[in-house]
């Protein structure tokens, strides 16, 4: 495996137009930290192609053990070619002197949690007139305060990463944990490899009580365990304690770190590395509301996504990653309104492990998403985080799932492995197995006569993958390959 990667990616060093030149390597061997993303791998090697940090000269290529040496890493080379080597273990929340930073680290003096959360109880705050048919925004001195110390830990623990950088672990140990890598807008030509990124950890979650709220809902609400929650009384105008807004169910606690952000981040090749809530598991967690605010999705969560491509984010390839542990996995695509997205966000997902995940292993919105020779594992009725669906289909979503492989215990329908959101969107899946059997996502779901069917006519043609393996041969593969520390 290690040896076909070195050589497609010295042969994608002449193949690429924008590809830096580069001299012979003894043996004919591409030191990792100089290999590019090969010709033809998934979207990233559309357009420009990736390169990041290839053509870095001696003096931008670091080793980097700390927060400080790699945040001064990227600020010494600024936007010039430039190869950051991780070794062991960087703790993004932590200061100059290396000292672990926490929640009392950052909390500015008039926050505390449990009298936030008082504040805010949707039994109470539900009560006031709706706006545009959902709870008024939290607000007020606690809110405030919230975001104040919000901002302390943003400062700290989210670092933003320059056009034309590599970023590698060294090693089967590297790791970049309780932070945020930021691609922001106009940033290009990045390369992120064989790092394990572990544990955004948020500590100042906000509880947005309009976040799925709905008065209008008639169909039961029953959680993953088949427990019905719903609440009679549920109105949109208060008369008592029992009839009123304040009976329906809705609000989420948001936190806004992902390991790694896109927004607006073009020609990006994430390959080789692992995303995790690391000890942060959500038994851990807890509901702190009464019914009908007590589901899975209402616990408090000091996460976000692992990998959220939004914003007009391009030309993207994530390649032998495993995502795992996890609720709210990943986006492509901020949002059901933005139109600016459409023709953007083009991403190939191949070969990676989708393990012990939620929802959202691929949430679309716009984007033209190629995702093959995946490996998803899950089960219904997890503990943790109980497998809810694999692609999500918001506003103009279209997908081509190609020999893709899904193994989720206590799953029978095909249907369950997509959920779709709104109309005009499309999937179109090729040589799917659940749990060993040959199935029809889309054809499943159609049949089950919903209101709307999916489409199939996806309206692009997807880069035709270098090498396909038969979905039969997809989980040992994946499970060989994906994740840190296999490079």
């Amino acid at each position: 495996m290690k040896s076909s990667i070195l050589i497609a990616s010295i042969l994608a060093l002449g193949a690429c137009a924008s590809a830096p030149q580069q001299p012979v390597y003894p043996g004919g061997v591409v030191p990792l930290e100089r290999q590019t993303l090969p010709a033809g791998d998934g979207w990233g090697a559309e357009g420009a192609g990736t390169t990041g940090g290839a053509a870095a000269k001696a003096g931008d290529v670091y080793t980097v053990t700390s927060r400080k040496q790699f945040v001064d890493a990227l600020k010494r080379s600024g936007n010039s070619p430039k190869i950051i080597r991780v070794q062991g273990t960087i703790n993004l929340s932590s200061d100059d002197s290396g000292r672990a930073l926490g929640y009392k680290d950052y909390a500015d003096p008039a926050y505390d949690f449990d009298a936030y959360a008082k504040a805010y109880d949707p039994a109470v705050w539900n009560r006031q007139p709706l706006v545009n048919g959902r709870p008024p925004k939290v607000a007020g001195p606690l809110e405030e305060a919230r975001l104040r110390s919000w901002n302390r830990q943003k400062a700290v623990v989210q670092v933003l990463i320059p056009s034309n950088t590599t970023l590698v672990g060294i090693g089967s140990d590297a790791r970049i944990i309780k932070g945020n890598l930021y691609l922001d807008r106009g940033v290009s030509n990045i390369i992120i490899r064989n790092i394990a990124f572990e544990d955004a950890y948020d500590y100042f979650p906000g509880w947005n009580a309009g976040d799925s709220y709905s008065t209008t809902r008639t169909a039961p609400v029953i959680d993953y365990k088949g427990i019905n929650h719903t609440v009679p009384g549920c109105q949109a105008v208060l008369v008592d304690d029992t009839h009123g807004p304040h009976r329906c169910n809705g609000g989420r606690w948001n936190s806004e770190f992902d390991l790694i952000s896109l927004k607006g981040a073009t020609q990006v090749w994430i390959d080789h590395c692992s995303f995790s809530d690391g000890q942060s598991l959500a038994k851990t967690l807890r509901n702190l509301y009464a019914l009908p605010y007590d589901q899975p999705e209402q616990k408090v969560t000091p996460h976000d996504g692992l990998l959220d491509i939004t914003n007009e984010s391009n030309f993207v390839t994530v390649s032998n990653s495993h995502f795992f542990n996890h609720d709210k996995a990943m986006l492509i695509g901020g949002s059901d309104n933005a139109p600016a997205d459409e023709g953007k966000l083009k991403v190939t997902y191949h070969h990676n492990l989708y393990e012990n995940l939620r929802q959202r292993q691929q949430l679309v919105r716009y984007g033209q998403v190629h995702s093959f020779n995946n490996l998803f594992v899950g089960d219904v009725a997890g503990e943790q985080y109980p497998f809810a669906y694999a692609f999500g289909l918001g506003a103009a979503a279209k997908i081509q799932s190609e020999n893709n492989v899904f193994q989720i215990a206590g799953l029978n329908d095909p249907a369950a492995l997509v959920s779709f959101f709104v109309a005009d969107t499309a999937l179109q899946d090729k040589g799917s197995l659940l749990n060993g059997k040959p199935v029809s996502i889309v054809g499943s779901f159609n049949a089950s006569g919903p209101k709307t069917p999916i489409k199939t006519d996806i309206g692009w043609t997807p880069p035709v993958p270098a090498s396909l393996l038969s979905p039969e041969t997809v989980p040992a593969h994946v499970r060989a390959n994906a994740g840190a520390g296999k490079l």
